[in-house]
Protein backbone atom coordinates (compact mmCIF):
# COMPACT_ATOMS: atom_id res chain seq x y z
CA UNK A 1 0.00 0.00 0.00
CA UNK A 2 1.54 3.29 -1.15
CA UNK A 3 0.74 6.33 0.76
CA UNK A 4 -0.25 9.58 -1.38
CA UNK A 5 1.87 12.68 0.17
CA UNK A 6 0.17 16.21 0.11
CA UNK A 7 2.82 18.97 -0.60
CA UNK A 8 0.81 21.90 0.67
CA UNK A 9 2.66 24.71 2.67
CA UNK A 10 1.70 24.63 6.37
CA UNK A 11 0.99 28.36 5.95
CA UNK A 12 -1.52 27.69 3.06
CA UNK A 13 -3.37 24.79 5.36
CA UNK A 14 -4.99 26.68 8.25
CA UNK A 15 -5.77 30.27 5.70
CA UNK A 16 -9.49 29.63 6.28
CA UNK A 17 -11.27 31.07 9.22
CA UNK A 18 -14.68 29.33 8.32
CA UNK A 19 -16.33 27.69 4.98
CA UNK A 20 -17.67 30.60 3.96
CA UNK A 21 -14.38 31.98 3.42
CA UNK A 22 -13.26 28.94 1.33
CA UNK A 23 -16.43 28.63 -0.88
CA UNK A 24 -15.64 32.46 -1.77
CA UNK A 25 -12.38 31.89 -2.96
CA UNK A 26 -13.37 28.71 -4.97
CA UNK A 27 -16.13 30.76 -6.79
CA UNK A 28 -14.00 34.12 -7.29
CA UNK A 29 -14.69 35.03 -11.50
CA UNK A 30 -10.83 33.84 -11.94
CA UNK A 31 -11.52 30.45 -10.64
CA UNK A 32 -14.94 29.93 -13.10
CA UNK A 33 -13.61 30.99 -16.17
CA UNK A 34 -10.67 28.87 -15.47
CA UNK A 35 -10.10 26.70 -18.84
CA UNK A 36 -10.93 23.81 -16.90
CA UNK A 37 -14.55 24.56 -16.32
CA UNK A 38 -14.84 24.95 -20.14
CA UNK A 39 -14.54 21.52 -21.24
CA UNK A 40 -17.60 19.67 -21.26
CA UNK A 41 -17.70 15.96 -19.89
CA UNK A 42 -17.78 13.53 -21.98
CA UNK A 43 -19.55 9.50 -21.63
CA UNK A 44 -18.20 6.99 -24.91
CA UNK A 45 -20.30 4.03 -25.24
CA UNK A 46 -19.88 0.71 -27.18
CA UNK A 47 -22.36 -1.27 -28.71
CA UNK A 48 -21.94 -4.16 -31.24
CA UNK A 49 -22.32 -1.76 -34.10
CA UNK A 50 -21.67 1.66 -33.34
CA UNK A 51 -20.10 3.94 -30.36
CA UNK A 52 -21.42 7.25 -28.80
CA UNK A 53 -19.66 9.94 -28.06
CA UNK A 54 -21.92 12.02 -25.81
CA UNK A 55 -20.56 15.77 -24.84
CA UNK A 56 -22.74 17.18 -21.76
CA UNK A 57 -23.44 20.52 -23.15
CA UNK A 58 -25.82 22.60 -22.37
CA UNK A 59 -27.53 26.06 -23.51
CA UNK A 60 -26.16 26.19 -27.01
CA UNK A 61 -27.62 26.10 -30.71
CA UNK A 62 -26.50 22.83 -33.14
CA UNK A 63 -25.45 25.45 -34.87
CA UNK A 64 -22.71 26.67 -32.09
CA UNK A 65 -20.62 23.08 -32.82
CA UNK A 66 -18.15 22.41 -35.38
CA UNK A 67 -17.21 18.74 -35.98
CA UNK A 68 -14.11 17.29 -38.33
CA UNK A 69 -12.61 14.37 -38.39
CA UNK A 70 -8.54 14.60 -39.97
CA UNK A 71 -7.44 11.37 -40.78
CA UNK A 72 -7.91 9.23 -37.54
CA UNK A 73 -8.61 12.39 -35.23
CA UNK A 74 -12.59 13.55 -34.40
CA UNK A 75 -12.76 17.00 -32.91
CA UNK A 76 -15.61 18.99 -31.61
CA UNK A 77 -15.09 22.30 -31.18
CA UNK A 78 -17.22 25.49 -30.19
CA UNK A 79 -16.53 28.86 -30.42
CA UNK A 80 -19.16 31.38 -28.46
CA UNK A 81 -18.65 34.33 -26.75
CA UNK A 82 -21.96 35.79 -24.58
CA UNK A 83 -21.94 39.60 -24.67
CA UNK A 84 -21.89 41.01 -21.06
CA UNK A 85 -24.31 43.38 -20.10
CA UNK A 86 -22.48 46.43 -18.26
CA UNK A 87 -25.08 47.38 -16.17
CA UNK A 88 -25.37 43.94 -15.12
CA UNK A 89 -23.43 43.21 -11.62
CA UNK A 90 -23.52 38.96 -10.64
CA UNK A 91 -23.17 38.62 -6.90
CA UNK A 92 -22.79 34.75 -7.80
CA UNK A 93 -21.29 33.25 -11.40
CA UNK A 94 -20.99 29.26 -11.08
CA UNK A 95 -21.60 28.94 -14.77
CA UNK A 96 -19.72 30.46 -18.00
CA UNK A 97 -20.31 29.52 -22.06
CA UNK A 98 -16.97 29.37 -23.36
CA UNK A 99 -15.71 27.79 -25.99
CA UNK A 100 -13.82 24.73 -25.85
CA UNK A 101 -11.97 22.54 -28.26
CA UNK A 102 -12.06 18.84 -27.89
CA UNK A 103 -10.09 15.58 -29.82
CA UNK A 104 -10.51 12.05 -29.90
CA UNK A 105 -8.30 9.64 -31.76
CA UNK A 106 -10.84 7.15 -33.74
CA UNK A 107 -9.93 3.52 -34.77
CA UNK A 108 -9.56 1.62 -38.57
CA UNK A 109 -12.98 -0.19 -37.03
CA UNK A 110 -14.64 2.45 -37.70
CA UNK A 111 -16.52 3.62 -41.07
CA UNK A 112 -15.51 7.23 -41.08
CA UNK A 113 -18.24 8.28 -43.78
CA UNK A 114 -21.17 7.21 -41.95
CA UNK A 115 -20.45 9.29 -38.57
CA UNK A 116 -23.12 11.89 -37.71
CA UNK A 117 -24.66 13.92 -34.74
CA UNK A 118 -27.42 15.06 -32.75
CA UNK A 119 -27.79 18.14 -30.51
CA UNK A 120 -30.79 17.63 -28.10
CA UNK A 121 -31.69 18.68 -24.67
CA UNK A 122 -28.47 20.03 -24.19
CA UNK A 123 -26.63 16.93 -25.11
CA UNK A 124 -24.10 16.48 -28.52
CA UNK A 125 -24.19 12.48 -29.36
CA UNK A 126 -21.90 11.74 -32.16
CA UNK A 127 -22.09 8.21 -33.42
CA UNK A 128 -19.12 6.64 -35.11
CA UNK A 129 -20.38 3.55 -37.00
CA UNK A 130 -18.29 0.03 -37.09
CA UNK A 131 -16.76 -0.69 -40.42
CA UNK A 132 -18.94 -4.26 -41.30
CA UNK A 133 -15.81 -6.37 -41.22
CA UNK A 134 -15.16 -5.19 -37.39
CA UNK A 135 -18.41 -6.27 -36.47
CA UNK A 136 -18.38 -9.24 -34.56
CA UNK A 137 -20.12 -12.35 -35.99
CA UNK A 138 -21.87 -15.09 -33.69
CA UNK A 139 -20.21 -18.34 -33.18
CA UNK A 140 -21.62 -21.04 -35.71
CA UNK A 141 -20.79 -24.53 -36.42
CA UNK A 142 -19.22 -25.46 -39.93
CA UNK A 143 -20.59 -28.92 -41.28
CA UNK A 144 -18.15 -31.10 -42.60
CA UNK A 145 -18.81 -32.38 -45.62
Amino acid sequence: MTLVRMNRPVSQMNRYRNFSELMNEIFTEERTTNQHFAIPPANIKESKFDFTIELAAPGFEKSDFKIDIDKKLLTVSLDKTVDENEEEKFNLKEFNFNSFNRSFRISDKIDTEKINAVYKNGLLQITLPKREEAIEKPAREIKIS
